[in-house]
C-alpha cells in the first residue's frame, strides 16, 4: 500500500478511492485499518450523521464521538455557488466497516483519543478468506461463538440485547486483533 500525499496527509490512491467509494468492501475496510497502513486517521469530535457527498454506495450512518476514520482524501473548500456547512475543507473517509462519508474539517480531530471507537463491523459479508484469517484468532473465534449463542443464527431484524452486546463485543474483538497487528489476507476483490 502507498501513499498518495494530500496537504501533507498519506491518503490512498485517488483513482483507487473512487473506486473503493463507489461499492462495498468490507474486506478492504480491513485491510486499510490494519496496524501497519500508512494513511492518515482522524476521530471524530462529536455525534452526527454521516453521508458521501461524493456519491457512491455508502448509506447514511449515525457516526459517534472518538470514532477512529481512515483519511481518503482532502476535499476543497467550495469557491464558488452556494456553501453549505462551515464552508472550509472537508475529508472523505472511511469508517472501519468499510463505508465511506463525507465530514468538514471541524467534524474531526487529529488527536486520537484514549479509546477511539469503531463502526460495527459486518462479520457476515466478509469473504470466506476473511472470516477464515479473522476465525484463527482464539479472541475473534470465541466472540464469534458466543455471538452464535446469543442471537441463535439471527443476521438482521429485531434481535436480543444480548444479541446485540455480542454482536459489538465480536465487532470489538476483531478491531483489537487488527489494531496488534492481525493482517488479513489481500481480498478477491480489491476495487
Amino acid at each position: 500500500m502507498s501513499c498518495a500525499t494530500d496537504g501533507g496527509l498519506c491518503v490512498p490512491e485517488p483513482a483507487f478511492v473512487k473506486r473503493l467509494c463507489a461499492g462495498s468492501f468490507p474486506d478492504v475496510g480491513l485491510l486499510l485499518m490494519s496496524k501497519d497502513a500508512p494513511f492518515a486517521r482522524m476521530y471524530m469530535r462529536g455525534d452526527t450523521d454521516g453521508w458521501n457527498a461524493d456519491g457512491g454506495a455508502s448509506a447514511r450512518a449515525r457516526l459517534y464521538t472518538d470514532e477512529e476514520m481512515l483519511v481518503l482524501k482532502r476535499r476543497a473548500p467550495a469557491t464558488n455557488g452556494i456553501v453549505v456547512g462551515s464552508g472550509g475543507a472537508s475529508f472523505l473517509v472511511m469508517r472501519w466497516d468499510g463505508n465511506c462519508y463525507t465530514l468538514d474539517e471541524g467534524e474531526l480531530s487529529t488527536k486520537a483519543p484514549r479509546s477511539p471507537r469503531h463502526a460495527s463491523l459486518p462479520f457476515r459479508f466478509y469473504s470466506e478468506q476473511t472470516k477464515k484469517a479473522l476465525l484463527e484468532r482464539p479472541k475473534i473465534l470465541a466472540a464469534y461463538q458466543a455471538r452464535g449463542k446469543e442471537c441463535k443464527g439471527a443476521m438482521s431484524g429485531e434481535v436480543s440485547k444480548a444479541c446485540e452486546r455480542a454482536d459489538a463485543a465480536l465487532s470489538a474483538a476483531i478491531v483489537g486483533e487488527i489494531r496488534a497487528g492481525l493482517t488479513i489476507p489481500t481480498p478477491e476483490t480489491i476495487p
